[in-house]
């Protein structure tokens, strides 16, 4: 008997159709079988809408339960967690009164800040690695870095940064937007198990490159860090990257030489170079100067498109 899955489609980190970034979300009917659909099937199902991630959320029948348990799936693989698929998949929960969200990662918690957005309390597990690029010597990925010597250079240097296991960030800071522009996509297949510590040797790896575009500046006892960035995975480019954000958001607090306070927030903007600029919200608040109390991912999202899913 076939089954029908209903879907929509959301722009997320943005309130203007057809910019930020993408997202399906799907819903897996309460009441089907714990096979359907399979890990195969959802495989299918996020290689045809070819998306940067699609989420499968598993409904509850009874809809007094406020929490939800969700798959995320790149076109290849799953992966524990993502943040534009977590903002975008409870700003279209948010009729239903969702306020948790069950991830690979763990759960998390929802709070609306809008009609059409919410701050996502984020699930972290940093982990600053020992390797860079520049240690991986001759290794035939770094034939792909860039041909700019500022960029080559600032990517050699980059330190590599987790998330959560699995989640895995090279932050590379630039000098200029100018330079930002100038970052290419190439084929560049990182080794992970060579560049990540022991225990960290797998999942995804992205590079993150990042411009501060304004000075920080103290208000509110919380300092205010504002940012351009762009992230290439091998020749694919991402326009808004919640899981980076919050990794880069985390290491800059962490790395703080000259720390005024335990809370941060910084404002991401993202996807320019790609026509689909995106904003990032993030806070983070420290517990010492060694650890990370709380991390926090906000941002809106706009439906796009519905319909559903025949298996």
């Amino acid at each position: 008997m076939p089954l029908e899955l209903p879907f929509v489609t959301l722009d997320v980190f943005t309130r203007t159709r057809f910019r930020g970034n993408p997202l399906a979300v799907v819903t897996i009917p309460a009441g089907t079988g714990p096979d359907r659909p399979s890990q195969e099937e959802k495989l299918a199902i996020a290689r045809e809408f070819n998306l940067s991630e699609t989420v499968f959320v598993h409904d509850e029948a009874d809809h007094d339960v406020k929490q939800r348990r969700i798959d995320i799936f790149l076109p290849y693989s799953e992966i524990p967690f993502a943040g534009h698929p977590v903002i975008g998949t409870a700003v279209s929960l948010l009729p239903l009164g969702v306020d948790t969200l069950i991830t690979k990662a763990g759960p998390i918690s929802i709070l609306p800040t809008a009609s059409d957005a919410v701050q996502a309390d984020i699930p972290h597990n940093v982990h600053l690695h020992v390797k860079r690029l520049r240690d991986l010597g001759s290794h035939p990925s770094l034939n792909c870095l860039s041909s700019v010597p500022e960029i080559r250079q600032a990517q050699l240097q980059g330190v590599v940064f987790s998330i959560v296991h699995g989640m895995n960030f090279i932050l590379v800071e630039l000098p200029s937007l100018e330079l930002l522009a100038q970052v290419k996509l190439t084929p560049a297949h990182f080794p992970t198990s060579q560049l990540l510590d022991e225990g960290w040797g797998t999942g995804f790896i992205g590079t993150y490159f990042f411009v501060r575009t304004s000075a920080s500046r103290l208000e509110s006892d919380k300092e205010h860090v504002s940012l351009r960035t762009r992230l290439v995975e091998d020749t694919f480019e991402d326009p808004a990257t919640g899981s980076a954000a919050c990794a880069l958001s985390s290491y800059l607090s962490l790395a703080g030489k000259s720390r005024q306070t335990q809370s941060f927030t910084y404002d991401i903007t993202q996807g320019v170079e790609m026509g689909k600029e995106s904003h990032i919200a993030v806070e983070v608040r420290l517990k010492d100067a060694d650890s990370i109390h709380k991390v926090s991912l906000s941002g809106p999202a706009i439906k796009v498109m519905q319909g559903s899913i025949t298996l």
